[in-house]
């Protein structure tokens, strides 16, 4: 393009937008892919159950220790399952259908529940321990021999 006075008009750059420039822009479409495979991963809540109990998934150098608030379920309710690294929790929490006067509200959770996480190492399945104790319900899984944590002194 000229002008009248024969010059040339200085040519239009496109304007990058600021998070264009950004490296980290290139992931952003991987971030809800990530997100999902680490919900997968260590989500508490399996499908078709009615609530999640809450609880804590703790490592040491030798096991795993899962603890789970289950109050008012009966261990002959619940059913702990392994399958490779996969730790399996299930059970029913059932409240009582009768009692005295008209129920008009409650905030107590009922039906099936369900905790499911994968282990990022094999655990030694046969010496796995449960107990139930004062509505916590407390699983200990032995790490499989080769999978233990060992300290290296530096010398």
């Amino acid at each position: 393009m000229t002008t009248n006075s024969g010059a040339k008009a200085p040519e239009r750059r496109s304007v990058q937008r600021r998070e264009e420039l950004s490296p980290w822009s290139e992931l952003a479409p991987w971030a809800g892919r990530m997100q999902d495979f680490f919900e997968q991963m260590w989500s508490p809540v399996m499908g078709g159950t009615d609530f999640a109990p809450g609880g804590e998934l703790r490592e040491t150098d030798d096991a795993f220790m899962l603890e789970l608030d289950v109050p008012g379920v009966d261990k002959k309710d619940i059913t702990i399952e392994f399958s490779g690294r996969r730790l399996s929790v299930r059970g029913t929490k059932t409240t009582e259908k009768e009692g005295k006067g008209t129920l008009r509200h409650t905030t107590r959770t009922s039906g099936s529940f369900a905790y499911e996480a994968i282990l990022p190492v094999a655990v030694d399945d046969k010496a796995v321990t449960a107990s139930l104790s004062d509505g916590v319900l407390v699983v200990t899984m032995p790490k499989a021999g080769e999978a233990k944590t060992t300290h290296i002194e530096i010398s």
